[in-house]
C-alpha cells in the first residue's frame, strides 16, 4: 500500500496562541480552499491503493486461505470506524497536516509531535518494506535478485537512484511521482479484466493451508493495507465546505478502495488456489497460470507502482525530518536547504539511509507489522482527539455536523486497536515502547522552537 500513509504532513506547524480558538484562516495563511468532492475522493484513493496490492494477497492467502478476502472485509469496518472519527475531528479542524493538526488542538503540542514523530517512522518502516517486495518482484523476473548478495546490490542501486532523483530538485521527483501514480492502475486493471474470466471456482473454497488460520496476523496485514487515509487529510486545510465534504470523501472512497482490494484478493485466489500463499510475486505468478507473457507484464507494473511509492515517500518523508530540525526537535544540520537545488538534502540522505537499512535487515512482512503497530497509535490518539474536541464543541471553519455513532466507532476503533496490539510479538511491543521513549524524550530536550505564523 502506497501505503501506507502521507508522508508530506508537517510534522509541525506551531503558533502562538491556543489553537482551539485560532480561526482557520490564521492557520492556514496563503492556502486557497479549492478542493472539491472528487479531487478528495481521488486523493484517498491515489494515498491508499499502491504498491502493497501486489504483494500483501500472498500473506493474507498464507494467513487465511480462501477466506482471505474477508480480512479486507473487516479491516474496512475497522478502518470506517476510524475514519468516521477522523471526518468529525478534521471537519472541527480543518488545518493542514490532517491528524497532526487536530491532535495538536485536542491535547497539544507534546501531542502533535508525537503524532508526527511516529507518521515518519512509520514511512520509513513501510518505505524498507516496499523496497524488500520491489526486489522481489523484480528477483520474479531476474532470479540474482531474488536473494543474497544480488538482493542486497539491488536494494543499495535503488536507494541511489531515489537519492540521485530526489537531489536534482522537488520538480524532478514529482514528476515521477505522478507518472507512477498513474502507471499504477494499468496492471491492476489489467488484472481485474482478464484474470475474472479464468478462476477455477475450486480455487474459492480451498483448504486452508497449514491447516490452521492466523487471524491475527491476517488483520494486521489487512489494516496496512488500508493505511494512508488519514495521509489524505494532509490537505484539509484546502477542502471546500470541509464539514460537508471530508466525511462524504471518506466514506466513498473507502467503498472504492475495498472494493478494489476483495476484487484482487478474490481474483488471485480464483487463479491459482493454494500456491498464492508461497508465491514471491502473488499477482504476477496468478495471471502467469494464464499466460506467462501476462505475468511478466504483471511483474513490471508491480515494480512500477512500488516504485511510485518509493519515489512519493523519498521526495516527502524527509521533509518531516527537517521541519523537526528546523523547528528544534532535531539537530540544524538536517534543517539545513542546499543552496543550489533547494532541497532539504541531509534530511533525504537521513531518510534513505534508514529505510535503506530497514529494507536490507528486515522482511516485508516483519516490517510492515512493525509499521501498522505504529500506526495504530496514530489511529488511537486521532480518535480519541475526535472524541475531546467534540466535547469542547471545537468548530474553526464555522458549524459543524456531529456525525452519528461518533461514540460507538470511537470504542470500536480503540478495541480493535487494543486487539491487534495484543497480536504483537514481545520483540515488537519492546521496539515500539523504545521508539515512544525516544521520541518523548526528543520533545522535552528540544531547543525552544521559533512559531512559524506569528499572533
Amino acid at each position: 500500500s502506497v501505503s501506507s500513509r502521507d508522508p508530506c504532513s508537517p510534522v509541525s506547524a506551531r503558533f502562538r496562541g491556543d489553537p482551539l480558538t485560532m480561526p482557520a484562516t490564521r492557520r492556514d495563511t496563503g492556502l486557497i480552499a479549492g478542493i472539491g468532492l472528487a479531487a478528495l475522493v481521488g486523493n484517498f484513493v491515489g494515498f491508499v491503493i499502491g504498491g502493497g496490492i501486489f504483494t500483501l494477497p500472498r500473506d493474507i492467502a498464507a494467513a487465511m486461505g480462501a477466506w482471505g478476502p474477508l480480512a479486507y472485509v473487516a479491516a474496512a469496518l475497522i478502518m470506517g470506524a476510524i475514519m468516521l472519527c477522523f471526518a468529525e475531528a478534521a471537519a472541527r479542524v480543518p488545518t493542514s497536516g490532517g491528524v497532526y493538526g487536530f491532535a495538536a488542538a485536542a491535547f497539544g503540542d507534546f501531542c502533535g509531535w508525537l503524532v508526527g514523530a511516529l507518521n515518519w517512522a512509520s514511512g520509513a518502516l513501510s518505505n524498507g518494506a516496499m523496497a524488500a517486495a520491489a526486489v522481489a518482484a523484480a528477483g520474479s523476473l531476474w532470479p540474482p535478485l531474488a536473494s543474497g548478495t544480488g538482493r542486497s546490490l539491488a536494494i543499495v542501486a535503488l536507494y541511489l537512484a531515489l537519492v540521485a532523483v530526489n537531489i536534482r530538485g522537488v520538480a524532478t521527483a514529482s514528476r515521477f511521482v505522478g507518472f507512477a501514480a498513474m502507471a499504477k492502475l494499468v496492471p491492476l486493471t489489467l488484472f481485474l479484466l482478464i484474470g475474472v474470466a479464468f478462476l477455477v471456482p475450486a480455487n474459492l473454497v480451498a483448504p486452508l493451508p497449514g491447516g490452521h488460520a492466523d487471524i491475527g496476523r491476517a488483520a494486521i496485514l489487512a489494516i496496512y493495507i488500508f493505511t494512508g487515509m488519514e495521509g489524505a487529510l494532509a490537505v484539509a486545510g484546502e477542502v471546500r465546505n470541509p464539514a460537508r465534504t471530508i466525511p462524504r470523501a471518506i466514506g466513498i472512497a473507502l467503498a472504492i478502495i475495498a472494493a478494489v482490494y476483495i476484487s484482487v484478493q478474490t481474483v488471485a485466489q480464483g487463479l491459482i488456489g493454494n500456491a498464492l500463499a508461497a508465491a514471491p510475486a502473488p499477482l504476477a505468478a496468478a495471471l502467469g497460470s494464464v499466460s506467462p507473457a501476462l505475468g511478466v507484464l504483471m511483474a513490471a507494473g508491480a515494480v512500477i507502482s512500488m516504485l511510485g511509492y518509493l519515489a512519493s515517500d523519498t521526495m516527502c518523508s524527509p521533509r518531516i525530518i527537517f521541519a523537526a530540525a528546523r523547528d528544534g526537535f532535531l539537530p540544524a544540520v538536517f534543517g539545513r536547504v542546499d543552496p543550489r537545488h533547494r532541497i532539504p538534502r541531509n534530511a533525504v540522505v537521513t531518510h534513505v539511509a534508514i529505510a535503506a537499512t530497514l529494507a536490507l535487515t528486515g522482511s516485508f512482512q516483519s516490517l510492515v507489522v512493525a509499521s501498522t503497530l505504529i500506526t495504530l497509535l496514530v489511529y488511537v490518539i486521532g480518535c480519541a482527539a475526535a472524541l475531546r474536541l467534540r466535547a469542547r464543541n471545537v468548530e474553526l471553519a464555522g458549524p459543524v455536523k456531529r456525525l452519528p455513532g461518533l461514540v460507538p466507532a470511537a470504542c470500536l476503533a480503540f478495541a480493535a486497536a487494543a486487539w491487534l496490539a495484543a497480536q504483537s510479538t514481545r520483540a515488537e511491543a519492546v521496539a515500539i515502547t523504545g521508539l515512544i521513549a525516544l521520541v518523548s524524550l526528543l520533545y522535552f530536550l528540544r531547543r525552544k522552537p521559533q512559531p512559524l505564523i506569528a499572533a
